[in-house]
């Protein structure tokens, strides 16, 4: 059989087959390739779109959450946030950034709370009052003519899905607050209440704010009056017609006598016993020392009158004869502290002068004694009931500032700290008639055991001084020991004086710039600095709290508060400073008072996104 002939493929005609072959096939791949490539970027891209549009709408609709309650500083509901209007403004900002909302459905509010069993915040939709907002964006219409729309893929076809959904969410909320309210509780916190401030404040202001000082008190005084009282003493009755019948009233600095008869003399004496004569001739007369004894106080006074010899008849001002003359000799002193024998000395020497009651004796001085002199609460135990100025202003004001937190309800927490010469926390309060307890929880938000606590306090209550840095300390201190994770530590820090007490043998770092935390102004200098250690430690330990991430908001209180150092410390720490200057009625500084502390309650953190998810439980 013959063989045929066939006709051989050269070997490279061969593999230029094979290259067409895995050629295509490299095309199919790289073009699979190429298409995911491009399309995954459009998904990337659109959904970054997406997320920055949302993040936007949300911050802007929980910023009418804040807007409302730091609206409610003026007065008002802090709660009264205008949901379709933040939600109109969510719609609008996503609008901006080219993305659709629905406001009806895509914007929903919700509450933030804190879980004390686990220690986590959890957040809880459609339940007021809100603190919390989230905004979606979703593109899952099939409609390809609608706003939001599924998003077309440029090699989708290929696959089988020519468009994909895309969905991004965002939530703010505002931040919950672990606050410490550091209240000075110097003596100086009633000084608005006593005579040392008439100038400023008017007489008659002073002795009303005394006579509701005294009826809170309510303390046994014997005879005493709110009518002040010179002493006045009768002497012996006349044993005969030619006998007179002496009176002598012992005024500031001078005396008063009267006689039924004709007064040949009077000699007084001082109280630097020196003595001088007097010949009225009358039956009356004001009699004062003139000369080396002006201004002196009298001590004793003799009277010749009538048919009397020699000196006459004596009249002493005494301790008993004050006690005597105005019922106190058969009563003990109210109080734990001081003594009638206190409280007559002060009249006659320390009663300011410009009062018109020095050397008189009734109940506005009385309060003006204690206010003074026996302020401690180991001493009156009964003045926390009275409302002494500044220091009721603060209880009242701390008061409206935990209502405003409570009515607010956002999960904010207080604590209390008081600083005089030392500092503590205030947690228990046990005096024997009114028991509340903080059970631990030295930063809670039970108000009202807080309230209780506060209200039981005076000021002067432990001591007298103002250690502003002590009082600082303490508040960082129990922040960081009690602070919830994811709430923000801030401390409210007033004092109606200056920083007088520093930790011994403390000094300012070497390192310390005061351009780094006093540059109001921004030109890389300082605009305040202070050689006063005491001062300066106030400030360090303000700035070593900020440095743990504590705000600080500071508040002055009268004239004398020091508000530069408080308007260094709010400065250097991320927080406001807020003047009471205090006016000139006692009724304009509790306005103010009020006003500072609703202002201090309704500056919210300002609103953040929330970025772990798991928060946003159902």
């Amino acid at each position: 059989m013959a063989s045929k002939n066939i006709p051989l493929i050269p070997e490279r005609q061969q593999r230029r087959g094979v290259f067409i072959v895995l050629a295509a096939f490299v095309m199919i791949v790289l073009f699979a390739f190429l298409s995911l490539g491009i399309d995954s970027g459009l998904i990337a891209m659109e959904q970054t779109r997406l997320q920055n549009a949302v993040d936007s709408a949300a911050l802007a609709a929980s910023q009418d959450i804040t807007s409302a309650v730091q609206g409610a500083s003026e007065g008002g509901d802090p709660n009264s946030i205008s949901l379709e209007h933040a939600r109109e403004m969510a719609a609008d900002v996503a609008d901006r950034n080219g993305v659709y909302v629905d406001p009806s459905k895509d914007v929903v509010f919700g509450k933030r709370t804190y879980n004390e069993g686990t220690g986590e915040w959890g957040i809880t939709w459609n339940e007021g009052p809100y603190n919390v907002v989230k905004v979606v964006a979703r593109r899952d219409q099939t409609d390809m003519s609608a706003r939001d729309s599924r998003v077309p893929l440029a090699f989708g076809w290929a696959v089988g899905t020519p468009t994909i959904g895309l969905q991004a969410e965002a939530i703010a909320f505002v931040e919950a607050r672990d606050m410490v309210v550091v209240l000075d509780f110097s003596g100086s916190m009633n000084d608005d209440s006593r005579y040392s401030s008439i100038n400023r404040l008017g007489q008659d202001n002073i002795e009303a704010n005394m006579t509701d000082i005294f009826n809170a008190m309510n303390p046994n005084v014997g005879d005493l009056t709110f009518e002040q009282d010179y002493l006045t003493i009768i002497g012996d009755p006349p044993t005969s017609s030619a006998a007179p019948q002496n009176e002598v009233t012992f005024k500031d600095r001078e005396v008063e006598v009267k006689s039924t008869k004709t007064i040949s003399r009077v000699r007084l004496y001082f109280d630097n016993g020196r003595s001088q004569y007097f010949y009225p001739n009358s039956k009356n007369g004001t009699f004062s020392g003139s000369g080396s004894n002006n201004g002196r106080r009298i001590d004793r006074v003799y009277v010749r009158a009538g048919n009397a010899s020699g000196n006459g008849e004596q009249f002493r001002d005494t301790n008993d004869a004050v006690e005597e003359a105005f019922g106190l000799d058969d009563i003990r002193y109210p109080f734990d502290r001081g003594s009638w024998d206190e409280f007559i000395n002060y009249c006659r020497n320390n009663v300011p002068s410009n009062s018109g009651n020095r050397q008189k004796y009734g109940k506005l001085n009385f309060v003006d004694y204690v206010l003074t002199n026996r302020y401690h609460n180991y001493e009156t135990e009964d003045l926390w009931k009275a409302p002494h100025y500044p220091f009721h202003a603060v209880k009242n004001g701390l008061t409206l500032f935990l209502d405003f937190l409570e009515e607010l309800d956002f999960g904010d927490e207080v604590g209390i700290v008081s600083y005089d010469e030392s500092s503590r926390v205030e947690h228990t309060l046990n005096d024997g008639n009114a028991y509340a307890s903080l059970n631990g929880n030295l930063i809670s938000d039970d108000y009202d055991s807080l309230d209780t606590i506060q209200r039981h306090k005076q000021a002067g209550h432990y001591g007298s001084y103002t250690a502003v840095g002590f009082g600082v300390e303490e508040a960082d201190e129990l922040l960081q020991a009690h602070s919830r994770h994811g709430a923000r530590p801030t401390i409210v820090l007033m004092t109606d004086g200056n920083a007088n007490r520093y930790e011994s043998g403390w000094s300012m770092p070497r390192d310390w710039d005061w351009d780094d935390y006093t540059d109001y102004d921004g030109d890389g200098h300082a605009d305040y600095s202070t050689n006063d250690r005491s001062k300066q430690y106030a400030i360090w330990e303000a700035v070593q709290a900020h440095k743990r991430g504590v705000t600080i908001h500071t508040m002055s209180v009268g004239a004398g508060a020091d508000r530069n150092v408080m308007t260094a410390i709010a400065n250097a720490c991320g927080g406001i400073h807020i003047s009471v200057p205090g006016g000139s009625t006692i009724a304009e500084l509790e306005s103010q008072m009020l006003s500072a502390f609703q202002q201090i309650a309704a500056k919210v953190p300002p609103p953040q996104l929330v970025y772990d998810l798991s928060q946003a439980q159902e």
